[in-house]
């Protein structure tokens, strides 16, 4: 667990590149011309599948029903979601949109999740998750 959390606060602090203007949720875009990528399954305590950019990796968040969600940058340059089920089962991968060229940060409290993200423009990104397990996310916001 407390490994876990400095992972986390590694992750948010870590910087992080956008490219272009970022998205609402369920929006991407194509990732830069040029950019090359080894693309990998996402592995933390468990392999979650997927297609991600594997030299940035994805970050693990607990939830405190005992599941977990990760986060990681798909092969399309968005920042992409999947979640364990109390049952064992996974979701589906959901994107969040924007455009990211480095690991996702994800920090918060319970169900409150906070991603962060460097923008090209060299603002801060934010997306938020509501404090609630139904909680939706409000989309890419300074």
């Amino acid at each position: 667990m407390k490994a876990n959390m400095l992972r986390k606060a590694a992750v948010a602090t870590a910087g992080l590149a956008l490219s272009g203007t970022l998205m609402g949720v369920g929006t991407a875009a194509a990732a830069p011309a040029g950019t090359a990528s080894v693309m990998a399954s996402c592995i933390t305590d468990r392999n979650w599948g997927g297609n991600i950019q594997g030299q940035y990796g994805c970050t693990h968040y607990d939830l405190p029903n005992g599941e977990a969600q990760v986060f990681g940058i798909g092969s399309d340059g968005a920042i992409w979601t999947r979640w364990s089920r109390t049952n064992g089962t996974l979701s589906s991968w959901t994107s969040l949109g924007g455009q990211g060229r480095s690991s996702v940060g994800a920090t918060g409290f319970g169900w409150a999740i906070t991603l962060s993200v460097r923008g090209t423009d060299g603002n801060w990104w934010y997306n938020n998750r509501g404090g609630t397990s139904s909680g939706g996310w409000s989309g890419w916001h300074r």
